[in-house]
């Protein structure tokens, strides 16, 4: 189990990862008591090539409760199921990555398939299939990544996209340990 919280403790994600090789399943949980609170459940399966296949999430909030899936098979589209039905999403065909907003977790998903975090120098630009809390509006957003360094307890990465510019520290597996005024992992 991995739990993060922000600087000021107003959120908190726990999540529960099984890696092997670059395939990853991870089950998680967001508590969000900021200006509009809100929760969510979430799990993602990242295939062997370290491809995003699913990512189911729950949330809820003052509005109500919302549930989404967001899958793609093998060569196929990605296609988003919720309570009004299933619907392929053609605008996200350049998206191998699942990304959900407000997850410090979901971060660590196109770093480890990239190997962002073994060498320094390394970067890339991706487009994410960004998910939205609480709302799980789903949209391609475009992240960059650069590693800034390597050592053999972590790696810094220089992030920058929709939410600013920021260094992301990662453990050897490419899982996200934090990033100032953001997140930050516990204990």
């Amino acid at each position: 189990m991995i739990s993060y919280s922000s600087p000021d403790g107003r959120q908190v994600e726990t999540v529960r990862v099984a890696l092997a090789g670059l395939a990853v399943r991870a089950t998680g949980y967001i508590v969000s008591a900021g200006e509009h609170p809100y929760g969510a459940s979430y799990s993602v399966v990242v295939d062997a090539e370290g491809r995003s296949r699913r990512m189911t999430v729950r949330s809820d909030d003052a509005d109500g409760e919302r549930s989404l899936s967001l899958t793609r098979s093998p060569g196929g589209p990605w296609i988003a199921e919720s309570a009004t039905g299933a619907a392929p999403q053609p605008e996200l065909d350049e998206a191998v990555d699942i990304y959900l907003v407000g997850s410090a977790f979901a971060a660590s998903l196109p770093i480890r398939r990239l190997a962002l975090n073994t060498e320094a120098g390394g970067s890339a630009e991706v487009t994410v299939a960004s998910i939205s809390l609480p709302g799980l509006v789903v949209s391609p957003v475009l992240h960059h990544g650069r590693n800034e360094s390597v050592s053999a307890e972590e790696a810094r990465i220089a992030y920058s996209g929709p939410f600013g510019d920021r260094q992301l520290v990662v453990d050897p597996d490419g899982i996200f340990v934090s990033s100032e005024g953001l997140m930050a992992r516990l204990g």
